[in-house]
């Protein structure tokens, strides 16, 4: 009798179950914490088949069978009700196995059928994982696709579903193999929708794909302790976007352009000899730099440009048509490649200097200045030893200071030290072209912080960043030399511009060491700026007599050319930055690149003084910078009270006569 009557239950709840909006109905109030309301179950359930299907009487029936239940605030589910409805689940799950239903949509934006051994063979293939847990981990990942109701899923939320079930079997290193690169769709729009001039769809596409790039090299070409040290501010990397694949930047003595370019075309110094087509000469040159160009970050330094380059131009043809073109078209490479700061720099040399190459020289700089506007200028580098004493009428140094190019000249004294790039890294021969590999920075103030104002420990934690940035060093080598192994042009550049050869290049090049937040790092160590106290200005000479020794010592011990350099302004110097775009009501605040805080009260002399000092340690790359206006000290003093002092390199920003 009770068999009978069970039965007949299972027949009617079996008959109540027989249509399918019945079972979306169940569906549909099972995935619901609270109550559901006739109109918005009508709507969820039904869609667009308001009209075509009486919803109030499957409801009714539902009720009669146990399975629903209604109140003031709605429709819900009975136990029975989820009891039953997850069987259903249990039934379509193993139907949808048997007829391999669920569709996945790929990466490759098409549509294929659900098949666990690709998930095995991507666990092998991809995240190097031993087979047996490959075909483990791919049987959990179906088992647990099979008890949602997702009909058709994307390869992002199948990789998601892969990535918790490795973190859960304690597999965090395969999943950091699998992850995905690509910008997060909040940012993407954000960048989209900026009203930032700036940012036209050639700027939009290269911001993604610098995104993938940086991306790519934290999670996959540098391991996770080092890319850390990048993500939590620890260490500052240059060009992030292309650190594993160029160079920071190129010194080349412009000489070597010049042979180049006479040996490559033979008939070019042979016109330029004739004082003829010197247009020629402008198209070759320029079109070499943009080769050139693919092989550095940050800039190209061209030595002695002006005897080397300028000389080949006579007056008053280069006043009229040749000065013109050039430099248009030298603003033009400058800002093509970055409208935020040179990319080019320039170096004046007058040693042995002639009246008639003075007259060039100004007349290619004055048609620089008429033309650079609000263009990013070339940076400007004039060996001024040979300039004073100074003349307001004839001078060009003078006259650079008081126009449009002030602010990117900076003045060297061979004497005292040899050019530096616009990283502010000194080139040790000027007659030898060098490659400069890059330029790494270690965050001073949070090493400050950590030390809780300890100078041991302070000093213990800035030798270990120390031999990460070493580490780090070594992964810059490998990776942008097999990048550009490969390429013939850059071959090519090899011999015939640095006359050497691919397995020393790198080996040879410029390592540059530095650091920011100098200032900061002392006064929250010590608790006073390090231009106020003896023993502030003592503990901050320890740390760069620390980096350089460490420095030293690794070379002495590598063969190595690591140099200690000074920092320079740039966007690592920024708190924080948020995709290219600032916000509105975001206020920026960046750590200082000066070795002396621009507030300090101390005298010109003294300032000098303390400069020098920090100038004998950081010997591979130092520049003084200072402001100057007429209500302080006339120019010319100033000049003088710099060059008799022997700083190495100085950088005059809105100064004014």
């Amino acid at each position: 009798m009770d068999a009978d009557k069970n039965n007949n239950i299972l027949e009617k709840q079996l008959k109540t179950l027989g249509q399918k909006v019945r079972i979306d109905i169940l569906k549909k109030l099972k995935n619901t914490l609270t109550p559901l309301s006739f109109s918005r179950l009508q709507k969820e359930v039904l869609i667009n088949d308001l009209s075509s299907v009486n919803l109030s009487f499957h409801l009714n029936t539902l009720k009669k069978s146990e399975l629903v239940y209604s109140s003031d605030e709605g429709y819900s589910i009975t136990y029975l009700g989820e009891q039953i409805i997850d069987k259903i689940l249990s039934i379509e799950q193993i139907l949808n196995k048997q007829n391999q239903s669920r569709m996945i949509r790929t990466s490759k934006y098409s549509k294929e059928l659900f098949d666990a051994s690709k998930i095995e063979e991507y666990l092998v293939t991809e995240g190097e994982l031993e087979r047996f847990l490959a075909r483990q981990i791919a049987r959990e990942v179906e088992e647990r696709l099979s008890k949602t109701n997702i009909e058709y899923m994307t390869a992002p939320l199948m990789r998601e579903y892969i990535n918790a079930i490795l973190l859960e079997n304690g597999l965090e290193e395969v999943r950091h193999k699998l992850t995905r690169l690509g910008t997060p769709p909040f940012e993407v729009s954000k960048l989209f929708e900026s009203n930032n001039d700036r940012i036209n769809p050639e700027i939009f596409i290269e911001k993604l794909g610098s995104d993938v790039s940086e991306q790519f090299l934290l999670l996959n070409l540098i391991p996770k302790n080092l890319a850390d040290l990048y993500l939590s501010g620890e260490i500052a990397l240059l060009h992030l976007n292309y650190w594993a694949l160029r160079p920071l930047s190129l010194y080349i003595n412009t000489k070597t352009i010049m042979d180049y370019l006479f040996k490559k075309h033979s008939n070019l110094k042979h016109n330029i000899e004739k004082d003829i087509n010197h247009s020629e000469l402008i198209i070759q040159f320029l079109d070499l730099l943009y080769v050139l160009r693919q092989f550095y970050s940050e800039d190209l330094l061209l030595g002695n440009f002006n005897n080397q380059f300028l000389s080949s131009f006579s007056l008053p043809k280069a006043i009229s048509s040749d000065f013109p073109l050039f430099t248009s078209q030298i603003l033009r490479y400058n800002n093509f490649f970055n409208k935020t700061k040179p990319s080019l720099t320039l170096e004046f040399n007058y040693n042995g200097r002639s009246s008639n190459q003075s007259l060039i020289d100004e007349a290619f700089l004055n048609s620089l200045d008429t033309r650079c506007g609000e263009l990013v200028k070339p940076l400007l580098l004039f060996e001024y030893s040979t300039f004073f004493p100074l003349g307001p009428k004839n001078n060009i140094i003078y006259n650079l200071l008081v126009n449009n190019l002030k602010n990117n000249v900076i003045l060297y004294n061979k004497t005292y030290s040899n050019l530096i790039n616009s990283t502010i890294i000194q080139i040790p021969n000027p007659q030898k072209n060098q490659v400069i590999l890059d330029k790494i920075l270690v965050n001073l103030p949070m090493i400050s912080v950590e030390a809780k104002q300890n100078d041991e420990k302070f000093l213990e934690l800035l030798y270990d960043k120390l031999s990460s940035v070493f580490e780090l060093f070594d992964y810059k080598e490998k990776l942008v030399q097999k990048k550009l192994d490969s390429l013939k042009e850059w071959n090519s550049i090899i011999s015939n511009i640095f006359n050497n050869n691919k397995k020393t290049i790198f080996k040879n090049a410029l390592k540059s060491i530095s650091f920011f937040g100098f200032n900061e790092a002392v006064l929250n160590h010590c608790g006073i700026e390090l231009d106020r106290t003896e023993n502030s200005e003592s503990f901050a000479l320890k740390i760069l007599s620390l980096m350089k020794k460490t420095i030293e010592e690794k070379n002495n011990t590598n063969g190595n050319n690591f140099v200690l350099s000074q920092p320079h302004y740039d966007s690592y110097l920024q708190d924080s930055w948020h995709n290219g775009i600032t916000q509105s009501n975001q206020k920026i605040k960046g750590y200082s690149s000066s070795l002396i805080r621009d507030e300090s009260n101390l005298s010109l002399n003294k300032k000098i003084a303390l400069f020098k000092k920090f100038q004998k340690i950081i010997d591979k790359g130092t520049l003084f910078t200072v402001k100057i206006n007429k209500e302080e000290i006339k120019l010319q003093k100033f000049l003088k009270t710099i060059i008799e002092s022997k700083i190495g390199a100085i950088s005059l920003r809105d100064c004014i006569p």
